[in-house]
């Protein structure tokens, strides 16, 4: 009985793979979004500092319920405590985002016909490598904060300058409207868990006024706490920003088109264009 069971298992899964394999080539416009330090609040999703974004990605069909996707996208991202009512560190950046990812599309439920209109609700969750440089705005010029250390990088006793090329993690939802085997339109809204907080330049470490004075120069001082004017009148120990680690998201608009068939296990197909 138990092998009957493990034989039908395998022939399952094996039919599974068999599926016929169909890639898809898309383009994706829509916005980036930041949470973090100086986000409204330090850990969510908010939308008051939308940017735009943009992107062109891959679809591997592997089977009617299992997509590959590897995807390119450029955006930008800006947090700005003048935008923060009753909030007066007087803190600010932008940066590009550049992301690459691969990631599986779970599509957990097909709604129509096979070969007419089909809702596809999905969930997607992988893996990317993320390039980003934050700038801070001063005297109308935007300056590279990596760099200098607002927060004591380099500095015997504190961290070294953190790495402008980062992994993180892609998790999020989607939804595709597939017409006619031919093309399909999609949204989705996809988070990056980031194991960095200094997206934003900004982290909950202590910091020392006077070190970053001495050790990095005036102007980390000054972009690490713009409220100092004296320190000899100020508290010069502090945390610029709370514990959690940085986010960012990308809500997209998402177009592509069927390649036609690529292959199935065990061999190359053959036949019209489809979508699974």
């Amino acid at each position: 009985m138990k092998k009957a069971l493990l034989f039908f298992i395998v022939f399952v899964s094996f039919s599974r793979l068999s599926f016929a394999q169909y890639a898809e080539l898309g383009l994706s416009g829509g916005a980036a979004l930041y949470s973090g330090d100086l986000a409204a609040n330090e850990f969510g999703v908010y939308f008051e500092e939308l940017n735009p974004a943009f992107g062109l990605f891959g679809r591997f069909n592997v089977s009617k319920p299992f997509s590959i996707r590897i995807g390119f996208t450029q955006g930008k991202l800006t947090g700005d405590d003048n935008n923060v009512p009753g909030r007066e560190r007087g803190l600010n950046f932008k940066t590009d985002i550049t992301d690459l990812a691969l990631t599986g599309e779970f599509n957990f439920l097909h709604l129509g016909q096979e070969n007419g209109f089909q809702l596809v609700p999905y969930l997607t969750a992988g893996v990317a490598a993320y390039f980003f440089n934050p700038k801070a705005l001063v005297d109308g010029e935007y300056i590279d904060l990596q760099p200098i250390g607002t927060e004591g990088q380099g500095l015997p006793g504190y961290e070294a300058p953190y790495r402008l090329a980062q992994v993180g993690i892609p998790i999020g939802a989607g939804l595709k409207f597939i017409f006619n085997k031919r093309f399909t339109l999609g949204v989705e809204f996809v988070g990056r868990k980031l194991f960095t907080d200094y997206l934003d330049d900004v982290s909950g470490n202590e910091v020392n006024y006077l070190d970053i004075l001495e050790g990095n120069g005036q102007l980390a001082a000054q972009l690490s706490n713009p409220l100092i004017i004296n320190p000899d009148d100020a508290d010069v120990i502090y945390k610029r920003g709370g514990k959690f680690t940085d986010w960012y998201y990308f809500g997209m608009v998402t177009i592509s088109f069927n390649l036609g068939e690529v292959g199935s296990f065990g061999g190359r197909g053959t036949g019209c264009p489809t979508n699974f």
